[in-house]
């Protein structure tokens, strides 16, 4: 790991600087520990081990720095940049190089149409898809019949859709705190 951030091992000052993370990763050894760590950290409390570690798994795979690779096996890469970030961080720290402007156009984000309306689809259809599953549970535990008509609510996509194009907040409505606000906005027409 420490090779992945600094890349100089005479760097004394760097690596006392990383000595406080390093002490408090000792206890985690193996990759197994380690997954088992992230997963507990997430929305997985109540999943036995092997879960929260495919869980973890996931996340790192799909969430984490998903423009480096989203495949299987990019583990690697993924190491390699984060250590690289680690490393910019560093010096910035250190005041060996200078502070990256944020203001920069260069380092702007433009979120266009296309992948916002993708995203949005997405996370409403994961809510849908979270629903029917739920459905499909207390069918099996109540022994009940399943029944397509009642699991799929197919207002969930179109209520979501209008809501963020009517209000301009980008995302779920229950959590309104966390979206983006202005995305869409309304044009009046006067001729």
């Amino acid at each position: 790991i420490l090779e992945h951030i600094c890349y100089d091992m005479q760097d004394v000052q760097m690596l006392e600087m990383l000595k406080p993370c390093i002490e408090d990763g000792f206890v985690i050894q193996d990759r197994e520990v380690a997954l088992d760590f992230i997963g507990n950290r997430g929305t997985t409390t109540g999943l036995s081990r092997d879960r929260r570690i495919r869980y973890a798994q996931e996340i790192l795979q799909k969430e984490m720095l998903p423009h480096v690779s989203m495949a299987e096996g990019s583990e690697s890469k993924k190491a390699y940049f984060f250590g690289y970030m680690i490393h910019r961080l560093l010096l910035a720290a250190m005041e060996r190089r200078e502070l990256d402007d944020r203001d920069h156009f260069g380092k702007k984000r433009l979120d266009l149409a296309g992948p916002l309306l993708s995203n949005l689809f997405r996370m409403l259809f994961r809510k849908l898809t979270k629903d029917v599953y739920r459905y499909l549970q207390k069918c099996v535990e109540t022994h009940k019949e399943f029944n397509l008509t009642l699991a799929v609510k197919h207002q969930t996509i179109t209520n979501g859709l209008k809501y963020s194009l009517a209000t301009g907040n980008w995302g779920d409505q229950k959590k309104s705190m966390s979206s983006k606000a202005g995305v869409s906005q309304v044009l009046n027409r006067y001729t």
